[in-house]
């Protein structure tokens, strides 16, 4: 049996074993008076039954496989897959459909390309909360590896995965929707962090006319991405739900209402009502509980944590598989100055660019719509940043002003 007449064997056993369901189908379109699809499904029927017949006899007679008998298999083939698919239950339609769709979301955005949303501002100015950011998943494929400045995205560091529970593990890994019904927690959060110091590098962090500065192997690193403004301390209100659960339903973390006290960039030469990053308001401002004024965080200003100096650190080496990575605002970053180094299992990706922008802590735009359908499209959609690249060159990843070349798009 030849290779041609071995596929026309399998299509036809296939074909054979649903010809009965094929035809009742059929009868019930035609009988419910949707005589448009019966009637081409039943010519398609018909075409394959008298196709099936001949093709039977031409192999039976062992001539020689032609270009016509090619082509009779490859139509056989094609028709038996319409009607297959259009006989099936429209519920099982949307279902396969919705399958497919996706599969092929989940191998895009886990090997080709993600949408991120930024939640927090530790990378101000370059990235602002609201931001929707490209993420590049090949980019350290087929053996790449970060740079001295790239813009990596990572796992939370201290995030467990359920490793008792593979699907949930995988659910968390990959996709990160919490679903509380089914007993899954969200995945852990994106964090996106630029590269200071790469396997090999020795990294160390300094104190110079009581300015925090970064040494790179020996030599003082010149950072231009810093952020240069100060911080003002706001309360920001999200979510709409100020309950944990809805009936039995337990409600989504992402629904639920907060009020939360974070520190945004500040242009002091600015109105306060006219901001350049963020939509400021009165009402929103926090006063310094030791000064009662409004609660400021000036750049290139020392940063305690747990009565420690954070910006004083090393001599440290990184190891192999790990890189020291800190936000380019140093003032509101939680970073390798708190966590240490990051894996390199961990890093999916690179920051690309910024697709679309909405000044607003919720982590759908379309909850910042609902809520304000009017100045949602004067005020908080960031037009200006709409595919704003975040790529910083460098003619190398140099150790003073006078020995960069650099051009900040």
């Amino acid at each position: 049996m030849n290779r041609i007449q071995k596929k026309f064997e399998y299509w036809n056993s296939l074909y054979s074993s649903k010809r009965l369901d094929f035809k009742k189908k059929i009868d019930l379109w035609i009988s419910k008076g949707k005589s448009s699809i019966g009637s081409k499904s039943s010519q398609m029927l018909s075409d394959l039954d008298f196709m099936a017949q001949n093709l039977k006899k031409e192999f039976a007679q062992n001539k020689e496989v032609t270009s016509d008998i090619k082509k009779s298999v490859k139509i056989f083939r094609r028709l038996y897959k319409e009607l297959n698919e259009i006989t099936k239950p429209v519920w099982r339609q949307w279902g396969e459909a919705l399958l497919v769709a996706v599969i092929a979301v989940f191998l895009l955005k886990t090997f080709v390309f993600g949408l991120y949303f930024v939640p927090t501002g530790s990378a101000e100015v370059n990235l602002l909360v609201g931001d929707r950011v490209w993420g590049n998943n090949m980019a350290y494929s087929f053996g790449s590896k970060p740079k001295h400045g790239d813009l990596i995205m990572f796992a939370n560091q201290d995030f467990k995965y359920d490793k008792n529970n593979k699907l949930k593990c995988l659910w968390q890994k990959y996709v990160g929707l919490p679903i509380s019904i089914l007993g899954i927690e969200a995945g852990p959060d994106n964090i996106v962090k630029r590269v200071i110091a790469c396997p090999g590098d020795t990294v160390e962090g300094r104190l110079e006319d009581g300015k925090p500065v970064i040494y790179l192997n020996g030599k003082k690193l010149y950072e231009p991405y810093l952020n240069k403004y100060p911080l003002i301390a706001l309360k920001k209100n999200s979510g709409f739900f100020d309950f944990d659960k809805f009936i039995f339903f337990p409600v989504p973390a992402f629904l639920r209402y907060k009020s939360e006290l974070n520190f945004f960039s500040y242009d002091p030469l600015k109105n306060f009502l006219n901001q350049p990053f963020y939509r400021m308001d009165y009402a929103e401002k926090i006063l310094n509980p030791e000064t009662n004024q409004p609660w400021l965080l000036m750049p290139n200003t020392l940063t305690e944590h747990d009565g420690k100096i954070v910006d004083v650190f090393g001599p440290i080496i990184v190891p192999e598989g790990k890189y020291w990575g800190m936000g380019d605002n140093r003032k509101n970053s939680k970073d390798a100055r708190f966590f240490g180094f990051i894996d390199e299992d961990r890093i999916y990706g690179r920051a690309s660019f910024v697709v679309y922008s909405i000044d607003s802590a919720e982590p759908f735009w379309l909850f910042e719509f609902i809520k304000r359908p009017i100045s949602f499209w004067t005020q908080s959609i960031r037009w200006k940043r709409f595919f704003k690249s975040l790529k910083i060159e460098l003619a190398r990843f140099a150790s003073s002003e006078s020995e960069a070349l650099v051009s900040v798009k």
